[in-house]
């Protein structure tokens, strides 16, 4: 894992080795490098469907971007991969690190490719956009769809009642009731339940609704990567198409987004809960498409009722989370001050710090990848970049 050092440190090692090496007197040491410097340049034009733009001319001020970039490049905000800013519909910033380390996730899927970035829970609001247009073709009726029709199981460990009323909207909201606690152990513990599930079953979705209930659906929020990998099997029980070429054909190739690439389950479905790997500026369009109400450029892809219906605060989590404090549709809802404003923000949170901040008050959109997987300050720095940097600079 790549872990960039202060300018301090550098300097000091710097200094050391040239010692360590016979460099001669003080009088004759080269001097020490400069420090970090980062120039603005308008994004390249590749014809990936992005009309790119100065940032000036949108109205952010360049020097708080470059401030921002310079922070990113000597250490002060540790472990960001890629940032991506987007505002009315330009790509006026765009960088990524050249040299970040291939690591444990890219080996999912053998990504070699450092532009593209492993996604993780920011998975789930592209799982979440399937469903809706899987709704608006047909292939489901509704949010209120009994979730366990949606599947060809003939039977369910543990069973009770209430699991038959479990409808697909507390699938997306995270209100099963089923057993689940993925928050209390990290990742890296055996006994964290998705972890748990993940080793020791094959059928993931099957997996999670053998579980026993202990609410009732609709009535409690716990957050749950299975839930979404379970949804992601009955979108393809619904459409009858495998979900990847699902994703494909309705949704991504339509944004020429032509190497998005799953990690799968042992049953070879698409993890739609943490394993999509895209490029940033990829991942961009994705916040775009949902400021636009379903939109991307000319084409309507997903039905503007599903976008609204998608940021609806269904869920509150003001009493238990530290950062947004809404849930909808696998998006989670907040609200950030500019100036004297507070103004509606909707975001996709990823482990690591995988995130889209959608600004529709003030037609930005930012994209974030990195890879802060123990580095506890990452989410935290993510918010003071939009809020402080991006979002002062607007003008």
């Amino acid at each position: 894992m790549v872990r960039l050092m202060s300018k301090s440190a550098y300097l000091t090692i710097v200094a050391l080795a040239l010692s360590a090496c016979g460099g001669g007197s003080s009088d004759s040491a080269p001097p020490p490098p400069p420090p970090v410097s980062f120039t603005y340049t308008v994004p390249t034009d590749i014809g990936d469907g992005w009309q790119v733009a100065d940032l000036a001319d949108e109205g952010i001020e360049t020097q708080r971007i470059v401030d921002m970039m310079n922070d990113i490049l000597d250490g002060t905000y540790l472990g960001i991969d890629s940032v991506a800013i987007i505002r009315n519909n330009k790509l006026v910033h765009y960088w990524y690190d050249r040299n970040r380390e291939i690591d444990r996730f890219d080996d999912w899927v053998g990504n070699r490719d450092r532009e593209r970035h492993i996604l993780h829970s920011t998975s789930k609001s592209f799982t979440s956009a399937l469903i809706g247009i899987a709704i608006d073709q047909g292939h489901i009726a509704s949010t209120q769809v009994k979730f366990l029709d949606l599947f060809s199981y003939t039977s369910y460990d543990n069973w009770d009642p209430r699991k038959a009323d479990i409808t697909l909207e507390d699938a997306l909201t995270m209100r099963l009731g089923i057993e689940w606690d993925e928050w209390s152990l990290p990742y890296s513990n055996a006994n964290n339940d998705l972890v748990f599930l993940e080793t020791n079953h094959t059928d993931w979705p099957k997996a999670l609704l053998d579980r026993r209930m202990t609410y009732d659906p609709g009535s409690r929020f716990a957050y749950n990567t299975a839930a979404t990998i379970a949804i992601g099997k009955a979108l393809q029980n619904a459409t009858g198409i495998p979900m990847a070429e699902y994703a494909d054909t309705y949704l991504f190739y339509p944004m020429q987004i032509t190497d998005a690439v799953w990690g799968s389950t042992p049953q070879g479905l698409p993890n739609g809960g943490s394993g999509l790997f895209l490029k940033t500026r990829d991942l961009a369009k994705f916040g775009q498409l949902y400021l636009d109400g379903g939109r991307w450029q000319s084409q309507q892809l997903i039905s503007a009722d599903w976008i609204a219906d998608s940021v609806v605060r269904r869920v509150d989590l003001s009493g238990i989370a530290t950062f947004s404090h809404g849930y909808g549709f696998q998006w989670w809802l907040d609200s950030l001050p500019f100036g004297t404003q507070i103004l509606e923000t909707w975001v996709t949170s990823g482990y690591g710090g995988q995130y889209i901040f959608v600004v529709p008050g003030l037609e930005l959109v930012v994209a974030f990848t990195a890879h802060n997987y123990e580095n506890g300050v990452g989410v935290s720095n993510l918010y003071t970049m939009v809020q402080w940097q991006i979002m002062d600079g607007i003008n």
